[in-house]
């Protein structure tokens, strides 16, 4: 079951221009590898897993939020008990919608104040790092998205091995989400990840050079708009 919501989302505006870039890939694909390649080429890449840890811990409306969803059991010595609420929502499509609302809405709404304030600190390009940027319906903010790609076999024994579960429990996850052809079909940039490392980091290094030259999407569209201006005007005076 693909979990989505309507809710849409706009870019957050910094005090000057900048690039809002989404970073993003089906389970197993390496998109955590590509980020830390951003960050080692000057991209900060504000990583939604760790916000999202970092507010079901230390937001108190979140936290009651989720503690009158799943019970107090939710939380252990004051901390989220993540063993317990997986157990809870991986097998259960209602209660991880229900997850899902609390803390996506929160997590991008935080990604954003954080993604302004280093635009506003200079920062011309900032990446968001999320698995769940098309499933949350948070596309729109983004000037580009990169999808970071690679064979299913090849995913999921990746991710097998670094989670240290069955590879038929990361198709099941897998399934839980949009699929892998239809995020690179509606992605702007692909990064292939099938090889090796350094064959990563050359497709990875490539798209990096391209996004620090871009303009933001909203001038890309002004520019392009006005060029099909004048070529109207050109045709209209032949």
């Amino acid at each position: 079951m693909k979990q989505q919501t309507s809710q849409k989302y706009t870019k957050p505006l910094a005090n000057a221009p900048y690039v809002l870039v989404g970073l993003t890939g089906s389970i197993g694909s390496g998109k955590s590898a590509v980020g830390k390649m951003m960050e080692a080429e000057g991209i900060p890449v504000l990583q939604a897993d760790a916000i999202a840890k970092e507010l079901m811990n230390n937001d108190p409306e979140l936290r009651k939020a989720i503690t009158q969803q799943f019970g107090q059991q939710a939380y252990v010595d004051g901390q989220l008990n993540r063993t317990w609420i997986a157990q809870q929502i991986f097998n259960n499509p209602d209660q991880l919608a229900a997850m899902n609302a609390l803390v996506h809405p929160r997590t991008i709404a935080e990604q954003g104040r954080r993604a302004v304030a280093l635009a506003n600190a200079g920062k011309r390009v900032v990446a968001c790092e999320a698995a769940l940027i098309y499933e949350s319906g948070g596309q729109e903010r983004f000037d580009y998205i990169v999808v970071v790609d690679a064979k299913p076999e090849i995913r999921y024994q990746r991710a097998a091995s670094r989670d240290g579960v069955p590879v038929e429990e990361i198709q099941r996850r897998d399934a839980a989400q949009i699929p892998a052809a239809k995020k690179v079909e509606m992605a702007d940039f692909v990064i292939r990840n099938d090889g090796t490392e350094g064959e990563l980091r050359r497709n990875a290094g490539f798209i990096i050079m391209l996004l620090k030259g871009l303009p933001p999407r909203a001038e890309m569209e002004l520019e392009i708009g006005d060029e099909e201006d004048e070529g109207a005007g050109a045709e209209d005076t032949e």
